[in-house]
Parts: C-alpha cells; sequence; structure tokens
C-alpha cells in the first residue's frame, strides 16, 4: 500500500472515499454501492495524478458509455479549470494548462473507442482497409447476416450433407428452417465475447463426451449432482421445520403422518444420490407420490396447517423439478450424448463457416462491427505469438495507470484486452477498477460478473491487488435506503445474486441535508384484479372499464402523479438546498420492458400528464410508422383489406369509421379493395376524395417500379406533407425523426443485395415475427415531463421520485425454452430428436439450463436492486393480485423461516416476480399486522428501520378519482382548469422587444481565417465593416460573422483530386512536426513523411505532394538558419485568442459592451529575451504581382503582431512572410491598425 496522504479537516470525503482516491501501488477494485459517490472519487483520482506530475495522455480511462466518457472529460476540464485559477506556482500552473489541451485527446472513452485508436493506429497489422467504415446501424448488421447465411444455407442444401440435413431437422420444423438461423445467430453472438471464438465454437462438442458411468461424469460431478444434494438437503430442512412446528400441536397427527411419509421419499433419495446409486435415484424419482393434505375447518386449526401448507407445496415443487431433471435412465443420458455430439460438431462447423464468411463480406465492403473493434485490437496487442506484441509494449509504457469504471459489465474478451495495457507484473499493478456487481444487469451484453467476484473475494485476502468498499450513500433519503437494505438482507447472497449482502454491502445514509419527513416512507401501490372475467363487449359499450391489470396499475399511477403536481407535493432540491414543490420532470417511471410503453403513453395523455420515452425499442409500434408501413404494404399489393383500411382511416387520407362503412356497403360481397373500387366511381364526395387517393397510390405504385424505397419514401412525404402533419402532434420531434429513420433503413436495405419493396416489407416483417424491434432515434428534450425507461435504461441515473411499474410480471425464462441453451464457459446445450421425432434433455442441455436459470434469477435480483437504488426521496411500487388474500398466499411462505436470510427454495421460484419477492421479505415485518386483517397469522416483530406502507386500489375507487379530475378517459379532454388558461402572459412574452437584439444577431467568436477578407485593402487603414441589412435580408444569410467562403468538398471529388490548400495543411503540418536539431536533407524529409503517415497525421496522397524541395530551401535562408540555431526558443503552431469591441467591426453596431473573441493560429515565432521575430508561412502561388500577395496577408500579420506583444510582454521588432512556392521571403512592415 502506498503512503495515503492525510484527510484535511474540511475535506467532506469519507476516508474510504479518501483511500480510493489516493491508494497505489496494486491493482485496486473499488467495490462502489449505488449513489457512494464513485464518479466523483475517480476523478478526483485523476486530478491527483495529475497534480503529481502525471499527463493526461498517460492515463487509459475506459467507460461503459459514450455519454460517460463526455461527463467525465467535462468533470475534469472544470476540475482543471479551478486549479489553473487557484494555482500561484507558474510551473504547475503550466502544467495544467497542458493538460487542459491534452484532454480533447486524452483516451477517456469506451472500450470500443480505444480499440478502434488501436486498430487506427496498426491496422496494417491486419490486412485490412485502413478507410473502413463502422455499421451503427442494427437494420444493415442484420440484412448483412441474414445475406451471408442465406448464401451459406443453400450452399450447405446444395451439397447434399447428411449431417446437416440432421441438424437442419433436430431444430426446426415442417415449416421452416428458422430454427437452425436462430441457433447460428446465437451461437455467433456468444462465441464473439470468448477472446478466440473459433477455439470457443471448436471445443463445444467437448462436453458431450460420454463415460461408462455417470455417476463418474464430470459434468454430472461438478454440476448436476450439487444441485440435487442442495435441493434435497433443503426439503429435508423444510420438513424437519413443519414436523417440529406440529410436534408443539395437538390433534394433527394426520398431518404429521403426510410430513413424514414426504421426509422418508427424500431421505431415500438423498441415500441413493450420495452413495451414487444413479438408478435407484432415477426409480425413486420416478415413484414419487404425494398424500392428500388434510383438511381443517377450525379457525386456530387453519391458522397453524396454512403455513405448513404453503411449506409443503414448495417442497413438492422443489421434488418434481428435480424429476423433471433427472427424467431419463442414466444409460439413456449416456446413448443420448454420444448421438448429439455429431449434430453439436456440425453445427460448431457451420458456425465458423458462418464467421469466415460474413468476415469476408466486412473486408469487401470495408466496414466492422463492434465486436470487430475488440477482437482486432486483441489480435493486434498479443500479437501473432499470442505472448504480447510491440503494440502491448508501447501501450504498457505509455499508460502509467489504467482506470475501468462499471468493472462489473466487463467480458472475458474485454479483460483480455485490459491485460495487454495494463502493466504484466501482477505484484505492482497499475489497473483501478471501479464498479458493483450488485448492478450488473447485462448479461444479454454478456457482460460476466464473475470477473468481478473473483477479484472481489481474492483482493480481500490482498492476493495480487486490494479492495476498498464505498457503502455510504449520498443520493437517497434513509427511507430509501433501510426499504432496500430490509429487502435484500433476505434475498441476495452467493447463490441468488451472486454476492453476500452482508455488512460490507449494506446501504448507509451519507446524505445529511434531507428534512426529516413521515411523508417519504415506500409506497406498495396495488391493484385488486377480481377475476378478469372478460365480458360481451357489447354490454360494455359506452360504459367505464379497465380492459386489464395493466390499465389498471398504468391508472393508479397516473392519479398518484396527478394528485403529487396538483397537491405541490414538497421535496428537497439538493443544488437550492430548500424544498420545492414537485414538476414531472422530477419523476420517473421504470418498467422492466418496453411492451407497455405506447399503452402508457396513450393512458398518460388521457390525464393530460406529459410524457417522454427514452431507450424505447419499438420503433416500428409507433403509429406513424405503421400507418407508413401500411401504405407500402399497399403499395406493393392493393389486395390488403387491412393495410388499406388504416391507410385510409390515417391523416393521409382522413376518412372516418362512417366513410369506411359507406365504401364496405358498396360491394358487400367483395374484398375491401374491390368495395373501394366500386366506391371510387360513385357520385358523391366521398368517391371525389377515393378518386384522389387512387391516382396517388397509381403513381406510387409505378414509382415502386422504377425508384429506390428511399426515393418513393421522400416523394409520399412530399405529395402527403406527413412530415409537417407529425411535427404537430405531441411528440412531434420524435415522429418527425422516426420517419427520416425509415429513410436512411430503407436506404441501408438497398446499399445491400436485396432489392425491392416486397423484400424490404418482408424484412420488417421478419423482424416483428422474431419479437425483435429497432431502437428509435434519440431526440434530445428539454421538456417539463416524466421519463418512462426501462430498469436496464436508468442504470447510473437518479431521479426524485421513483415509480416501478409491473413488478408482478413473471421473469423472462423464454430463451430458457428453446431447443437449445448457451453459457460461457461451458459452451452449448442441445435437445435430441431421435428417429421417432421423439425430443430429449441431454445431460449438456440439463446442467446448462439450471446454471442460466439461476443465473438469470440472480440477474433479476440485480435489476430489482438497481431499480430500487434509482430513487432519492420517494419510492412507490406498483403491482396487482387477484385479492388481498391472493396476495397473502403468495408472501407468507416465509412466515416460518428463522434465518434472515431466506431459504434458497423459497427464493428460487423460476415462475415467480419482483413484487412476490418483495412481498415475501416485507410480510416478516411487524408493519404488515397492519395492512392485512386480524385473522392472519401473528407475525414475528423483526426490529429494523425500513418502514413502508400499502394502498389498494380497485376499480371503483378508479373510476372515483378519474371522474373526480374531470379527465375523460375516452377522448383525453384537458381538465377544467388547464381549458381556463389566462393568455394575456403569452401575448406579452410574444410581444417582447428584446433590447439587444443587435448581440444576438452576431457572434461572439470570430476566427483570424475567416476575418481574412476584412484586411485584403492596405490602402484603407481600417477594418471593412457591414452594413445593417433588411429582415428578409437577415433571414436569408449569416450575419455579424465574417465565414470563410470555402465549403468542404464532396468525398468523390476529394477522392479525385488534391486540392492546394490542402497541400498547404499538409506542408504546415509538415513544417510543424519537423524536428530543428539539425539542417533537414531530403532523406530526413522523406522519413519524417513517413512517420506522419503511418501514424494517420497525414494521408499518403497529400504526402507525396509536399514540396519538399521548398522547405529545403528555406532551411538555406538566414531566417531559415536563424530558427535552427534557436530551437529551443521556437514556438510553431501557436494559438491565441484575443478579445475586440463589436463596435470597431460591425457597421452601425452602437450596443456598448459586446465584444467579441477572435482567435488563430500562428505558424511561428522566436521568443528572445528582449524582441520577438514573427513569421508566417504561405504556399499559394504569388502570380507575378508581389505587392498584391503582401497585402493581402497584412491585416492577418498585424494581428498576429498584436496578439503576440500583449500575450507576452515583448515588441515583434521583424516579422517575415514566407512564400514557398516562390523561394522568397518578404520583410513585413505591419504597424498597429489605427482605431
Amino acid at each position: 500500500m502506498s503512503k495515503i496522504p492525510l484527510k484535511p479537516q474540511n475535506e467532506t470525503f469519507t476516508d474510504t472515499q479518501w483511500q480510493a482516491i489516493f491508494d497505489e501501488g496494486d491493482h485496486l477494485l473499488v467495490s462502489a454501492s449505488a449513489g457512494s459517490g464513485k464518479t466523483t472519487v475517480l476523478v478526483r483520482r485523476v486530478i491527483e495524478k495529475l497534480k503529481s506530475g502525471t499527463n493526461i495522455d498517460e492515463l487509459l480511462i475506459v467507460t461503459f458509455t459514450d455519454a460517460a466518457a463526455q461527463e467525465m472529460k467535462e468533470r475534469i476540464q472544470v476540475a482543471l479549470q479551478a486549479a489553473v485559477n487557484q494555482e500561484s506556482d507558474s510551473e504547475r500552473r503550466n502544467h495544467y494548462v497542458r493538460q487542459l489541451t491534452l484532454l480533447p485527446m486524452a483516451h477517456i472513452s469506451t472500450l470500443h473507442s480505444f480499440c478502434l485508436a488501436v486498430i487506427r493506429r496498426y491496422y496494417y497489422l491486419l490486412g485490412i482497409d485502413p478507410v473502413f467504415r463502422l455499421m451503427s446501424d442494427e437494420t444493415e448488421r442484420l440484412l448483412m447476416n441474414e445475406e451471408v447465411w442465406e448464401a451459406l444455407r443453400d450452399e450447405k442444401y446444395e451439397a447434399k450433407s447428411d449431417i446437416f440435413y440432421r441438424l437442419t431437422e433436430n431444430f426446426s420444423n415442417d415449416r421452416s428452417d428458422e430454427g437452425l438461423t436462430d441457433v447460428v445467430m446465437n451461437l455467433h453472438r456468444f462465441a464473439q465475447a470468448s477472446p478466440n471464438p473459433k477455439a470457443w465454437l471448436t471445443n463445444l462438442a467437448n462436453l458431450y463426451q460420454a463415460s461408462d458411468d455417470l455417476s463418474q461424469n464430470p459434468l454430472y460431478l461438478e454440476y448436476l449432482k450439487p444441485v440435487f444434494v442442495h435441493q434435497l438437503q433443503n426439503a429435508k430442512q423444510q420438513l424437519q421445520v413443519s414436523l417440529a412446528t406440529l410436534s408443539q400441536q395437538q390433534g394433527f397427527d394426520k398431518l404429521v403422518a403426510v410430513l413424514e411419509d414426504d421426509q422418508q421419499q427424500v431421505l431415500a433419495l438423498l441415500q441413493a444420490l450420495e452413495g451414487d446409486q444413479l438408478d435407484m435415484f432415477y426409480q425413486l424419482l420416478a415413484a414419487l407420490s404425494y398424500a392428500r393434505f388434510p383438511g381443517y375447518r377450525k379457525a386456530e386449526e387453519k391458522e397453524v396447517a396454512q403455513p405448513i401448507k404453503i411449506q409443503r407445496d414448495a417442497v413438492k415443487a422443489r421434488l418434481d423439478h428435480l424429476k423433471e431433471l433427472f427424467s431419463i435412465p442414466p444409460e439413456k443420458m449416456l446413448e443420448l450424448m454420444a448421438a448429439a455430439r455429431p449434430l453439436v460438431e456440425e453445427m460448431a462447423q457451420v458456425t465458423l463457416a458462418f464467421m469466415d464468411k460474413l468476415q469476408q463480406r466486412k473486408k469487401d465492403k470495408a466496414v466492422l462491427e463492434f465486436n470487430d473493434l475488440e477482437h482486432y485490437a486483441l489480435q493486434i496487442l498479443q500479437g501473432e505469438s499470442g505472448e504480447g506484441s510491440e503494440a502491448s509494449s508501447y501501450y504498457r509504457q505509455q499508460f502509467k495507470e489504467v482506470l475501468v469504471d462499471e468493472y462489473q459489465d466487463v467480458n472475458r474478451l474485454q479483460e483480455a484486452i485490459l491485460s495487454w495495457v495494463r502493466q504484466a507484473d501482477d505484484h505492482h499493478g497499475n489497473q483501478f477498477m471501479v464498479g458493483d456487481v450488485k448492478q450488473s444487469i447485462y448479461a444479454f451484453r454478456l457482460a460476466d460478473p464473475t470477473l468481478f467476484i473473483e477479484k472481489y473475494l481474492a483482493y480481500e485476502k490482498e492476493e495480487n491487488g486490494r479492495r476498498i468498499i464505498l457503502a455510504e450513500n449520498f443520493r437517497s433519503r434513509p427511507e430509501v435506503l433501510h426499504f432496500t437494505n430490509y429487502i435484500f438482507q433476505q434475498l441476495m447472497d452467493e447463490e441468488l445474486g451472486q454476492i453476500p449482502y452482508d455488512q460490507a454491502a449494506q446501504l448507509i445514509p451519507g446524505f445529511p441535508h434531507f428534512p426529516k419527513s413521515e411523508l417519504f416512507a415506500p409506497e406498495l401501490l396495488l391493484y385488486e384484479k377480481g377475476s378478469e372475467v372478460i365480458e360481451d363487449p357489447d354490454e360494455l359499450s359506452g360504459e367505464w372499464g379497465l380492459d386489464d391489470k395493466t390499465e389498471g396499475e398504468l391508472h393508479i399511477v397516473a392519479l398518484k402523479i396527478r394528485e403529487l403536481i396538483d397537491s405541490e407535493f414538497l421535496i428537497y432540491d439538493k443544488k437550492l438546498k430548500q424544498n420545492r414543490p414537485i414538476t414531472y420532470r422530477d419523476i420517473v417511471l421504470l418498467a422492466p420492458t418496453r411492451k407497455n410503453h405506447l399503452t402508457i403513453l396513450d393512458i398518460f395523455q388521457t390525464f393530460a400528464i406529459p410524457l417522454e420515452i427514452n431507450d424505447a425499442q419499438n420503433y416500428f409500434q409507433a403509429t406513424e410508422i405503421q400507418i407508413i408501413i401500411a401504405l407500402l404494404q399497399l403499395i406493393d399489393n392493393p389486395y390488403q383489406d387491412i393495410p388499406l383500411a388504416a391507410v385510409l382511416r390515417s391523416p393521409i387520407v382522413g376518412l372516418n369509421e362512417k366513410e369506411l362503412a359507406t365504401i364496405r356497403l358498396a360491394n358487400k360481397n367483395s374484398s375491401y379493395y374491390e368495395a373501394f373500387l366500386v366506391a371510387l366511381t360513385q357520385d358523391t364526395p366521398l368517391a371525389k376524395r377515393l378518386q384522389t387517393f387512387a391516382k396517388q397510390l397509381e403513381d406510387w405504385r409505378e414509382m415502386a417500379r422504377r425508384q429506390s424505397i428511399a426515393t418513393l419514401l421522400w416523394q409520399i412525404y412530399e405529395e402527403t406533407a406527413y412530415l409537417d402533419y407529425v411535427i404537430g402532434l405531441p411528440s412531434g420531434g420524435q415522429r418527425h425523426a422516426n420517419l427520416i429513420a425509415l429513410v436512411n433503413r430503407a436506404e441501408a436495405y438497398e446499399s445491400s443485395s436485396f432489392r425491392g419493396l416486397y423484400q424490404f416489407i418482408r424484412f420488417i416483417e421478419k423482424i416483428q415475427e422474431k419479437e425483435k424491434d429497432l431502437a428509435q432515434p434519440f431526440v434530445n428534450s428539454v421538456e417539463d415531463c416524466v421519463k418512462l425507461m426501462t430498469i436496464h435504461g436508468s442504470k447510473g441515473l437518479e431521479f426524485p421520485v421513483v415509480f416501478l411499474l409491473d413488478l408482478n410480471k413473471g421473469f423472462n425464462n423464454q430463451d430458457l425454452s428453446k431447443r437449445f441453451v448457451l453459457e460461457e464457459s461451458l459452451g452449448a446445450g442441445i435437445q435430441y430428436i431421435d428417429e421417432e421425432r421423439v425430443r430429449y434433455d441431454t445431460l449438456p442441455y440439463q446442467v446448462i439450463r439450471q446454471l442460466r436459470l439461476e443465473k438469470a434469477l440472480s440477474e433479476e435480483m440485480r435489476k430489482l436492486y438497481v431499480a430500487l437504488t434509482r430513487a432519492e426521496q420517494k419510492l412507490y411500487l406498483v403491482g396487482s393480485y387477484k385479492d388481498q388474500a391472493d396476495a397473502y398466499k403468495k408472501w407468507s411462505v416465509s412466515l416460518n423461516e428463522e434465518d434472515w436470510l431466506l431459504a434458497q427454495p423459497i427464493r428460487f421460484t423460476p415462475g415467480g416476480n419482483l413484487m412476490n419477492w418483495i412481498g415475501m421479505t416485507l410480510m416478516r415485518h411487524p408493519l404488515m399486522q397492519t395492512f392485512f386483517d386480524d385473522e392472519v397469522n401473528p407475525i414475528k416483530p423483526r426490529h429494523h428501520e425500513a418502514i413502508f406502507s400499502i394502498d389498494w386500489w380497485d376499480e371503483a375507487r378508479i373510476k372515483q378519482l378519474t371522474e373526480a379530475l374531470q379527465v375523460d378517459a375516452s377522448t383525453g379532454n384537458e381538465t377544467k382548469a388547464e381549458q381556463e388558461v389566462d393568455l394575456a402572459p403569452v401575448f406579452q412574452l410574444l410581444e417582447f422587444d428584446y433590447p439587444l437584439k443587435k448581440s444576438t444577431m452576431t457572434t461572439s467568436y470570430q476566427s483570424v481565417s475567416e476575418m481574412k477578407r476584412l484586411y485584403n485593402d492596405p490602402d484603407e487603414n481600417e477594418i471593412a465593416k457591414l452594413a445593417w441589412e433588411s429582415t428578409f435580408e437577415q433571414s436569408q444569410r449569416q450575419h455579424y460573422r465574417y465565414v470563410s467562403e470555402r465549403l468542404t468538398k464532396p468525398r468523390f471529388i476529394q477522392e479525385q483530386a488534391i486540392d492546394g490548400a490542402a497541400v498547404g495543411s499538409a506542408t504546415h503540418t509538415l513544417l510543424q512536426l519537423l524536428p530543428l536539431t539539425s539542417k533537414p536533407t531530403l532523406a530526413d524529409l522523406k522519413q519524417k513523411l513517413q512517420e506522419l503517415v503511418a501514424s494517420h497525421q497525414l494521408p499518403l496522397a497529400l504526402a507525396k505532394n509536399i514540396p519538399l524541395t521548398d522547405i529545403l530551401w528555406f532551411f538555406e535562408t538566414d531566417l531559415g538558419k536563424e530558427i535552427l540555431a534557436n530551437p529551443e526558443k521556437v514556438k510553431r503552431e501557436q494559438p491565441f485568442s484575443m478579445i475586440k469591441d463589436a463596435r470597431e467591426v460591425y457597421l452601425d453596431f452602437d450596443e456598448p459592451g459586446a465584444e467579441l473573441l477572435v482567435h488563430g493560429m500562428i505558424d511561428g515565432y522566436i521568443e528572445y529575451a528582449d524582441e520577438i521575430v514573427l513569421y508566417d508561412f504561405k504556399t499559394d502561388k504569388i502570380n507575378g504581382n508581389s505587392a498584391a500577395f503582401q497585402a493581402n496577408y497584412q491585416g492577418q500579420l498585424r494581428l498576429y503582431k498584436k496578439a503576440l506583444e500583449e500575450a507576452l510582454g515583448k515588441s515583434v521588432t521583424r516579422t517575415f512572410l514566407v512564400a514557398l512556392s516562390t523561394n522568397t521571403i518578404f520583410p513585413m512592415f505591419v504597424d498597429e491598425l489605427p482605431y
């Protein structure tokens, strides 16, 4: 451990935070609980490193997202600026200023961005096109995968391979072979998370090496047997607890006999299992039977029997689960493994072939995926030998420390990359890792929390590193933290959650300034949904009613939000340091999935609650997109009733239901399109509208045959003004962006080998069939609105008020019901279908499925932790049950538990949900006696600081409160209060005449290059000024800023010709970076150019056009020799800034105090003790008029001279204009401008 400085008394950091800031000398793992200030600690650690003399480019700082990297840079910049202002020592101050200049180029980024930098530096080691492009759009990636796979699959079918046919039959059905596609795509995705994907795939079949005796099979011994033993031991323990309870009661002999019979069966199973008598074990499981639970009528008997029945049901569920896992005789298991092995080998070979062909296609197109960045970077760093490369040595020498944020979300591939840039000696480690394994919720991105856990356990013993724990929470009120602790003390351990929720893991309140109040206890908002019997829709016509539990829950949330807003509920504002009324932007809704996002939007519009949906992957569900897709379907084939009706009803045509019915009546016995054709021939106003649309449809159909889909979409948008229409709707910016994104995705689609409107529509349908969707384009919003996001999307964020939605949603184990399951370390488990079409679970399938199930439940538990800890002040948990008795039945399974940690079988509920977990922990709290009838079991009081409340809602209460709010639930009319808005303040704002209007039309920033044209007339020794123009003229062009008229050339022009300005810039780059230690030779110049090209500082095409002989000439001149004689005094490419009064620049500008920041770049100067020599290189041609050439740059050099003299306090005694093209140096006499 390094020597840590004493913490000053005025420092607000905790002792452990202080240690995390200064400790070094070993690898450090900082386990930072939610809200513990890890980002603040990380930034301060970086600043302290810089203060100790480290340069910012000597640190590698890896973040999980681009947004986090940007925030990190901004925080470091603010801290450095403060250090500059506070530092009196000039040397240290200059060091901080240098860090600010280096900051934009610092390695503060995601790991993908760092990998990209590695590849761009060493691309030549990979044999890839250096001008590659990243595929950032999911559409393009999906299309390329499908294109390559279809070609490979056709190739395999043409080869008529028997084993490939067997593989297809095993995973597909008689309707399609999409099952095999799913296998290959998932295998490919999993393999990409491995440091060596090909080895991972090649080794898949090793898991299927069958032994002669199942009891000696490593897979059974290491994974399956421990599960069986653990489950049976738990069942035995639960039965013992129940029997012990009954031993103190009278009159339960029948129940005791039932439980003892269960106990004998469990003991027999344990004996067979521990004696490796697997045939006997199988037979006992197959013969399991359960005696009927006795009935009891007396209240006091029910009071005793009911909890025991719940416990017994849990035991039966455990035993039935074991029966499912061991449903095949042992010898049959071994046979299945041997039969499945050839299929697994073929499965791996097909995936390897797909991987190779996909990689080749990407090389051909010069594109990369994000996964490619990691694999290529690792390939560069580890070298061909796998023992490290020069690149690895370079980065290990460059980086004095490697800092990794969100380390719990790193996978094995990313860990391998980091291992090649941190110090190789673990005893003198330089990697600083910060994260919280309790917040590892990215298994779908193949994050591997076991990496964090391994170091967490090893570093506790100080093996190759040290561990620091940050437990204080500076985010949330104590009510939120105590509630969270109470739940997770009972739920989380190494088995479920993958880490113990011990004293070190508990959240400690760290923010002392929250005002005390009883209003911030977490609340459970529970909807009593009843039986949800679907009634006759005709009987409900016109009546108020809720369709399902989701609508019930969402109405409760909307009503609660309106109550908070209308009552001006007070929350504490940390910036203002006082209470203030709540606003919509203080509230967030967190949902487990995106499934109900659009339903939430509809209901909130009904209640006039503004809502912004973040991270929404429901692009194709958006109304505006569905309408355009329906129109495209119609253009492809008009004989489609549903798309036709959708388009006619949409704003594009604008018919109402009555008009749609009129069309139907025009021809009752035909398709709707044929009825449409009849209706448009009638002499009615409706027919004229239909004729207009029919003409448009025909034109679009013709256009679709000749033009691209993107062109067709633009034509539709233009003719229908649909873009203008949606921009005026709620969330108009998002809707507009969605429609533009559809054009972009159509372009991406057609850039592949796929063509045609039909194929494009089919592509969209296939995405929807697979229950996938694309993310909506992000539109930034600063409106006062409630935020809606998933729990995943909320990670790292915090909100004053949090509603957790849909907590009764069952855990998603859909992936575990497929015919294959995958796991990072073990590989692939498959179901095997024999020749009689009977499907069997192989042993690897059972093992991996069980392991995945445990991991999935652990992640669900960590998701709950993330969700609860987003709340700063008020937490609402929303769910539903049939009635209160139903909730009690599900929650009371914990009542007989004695230990704080609930027994594993109670927590291990694959068909469970988050609300059941929460309920069974709260059920043991004394407060629960106030929320249920007196007839329930007395609950053992357990002392804890947690408090909470439960609020039950039913449909009648929801209806009453909704009507009281004067909200029409069907039309979404605004409340009366909102309709009677006083518009006078609005008109006052609209008519306000801003007194400094002219300042708003200028810029506060002006570059010298943009101002060059001000100095083109040296005879007029003053700055040319702009006249004020009319409002119309002002709207047509930029004002009060001089802008260079040179525009960036299109890429196709850039690729065809090298422009003189580009050559000039390249020449300046060479002159800036050329060593001044000796007079350069032609060989020196060429060598330097090669270095600049290799490091991507100059493109090869430009390097070839730099006039090297002109540069050699310059260093033969007196000025060149003077520069070479004083290299330490020469400053090159020096940026400068200066303030000028706007009235000196703009004609008729009469507002005092307005200033411009003028900035530029000086080519070079020599700074002596009492004078400065200024010089400037020019590469443009003189064209015979040297006087005009000098005059053209007179004003520019005046500015440079003035800037240097003001900054350095010395006189510029000599100024030279160096014309390289004519090998001429012009002494310049640049007096001050008279202002």
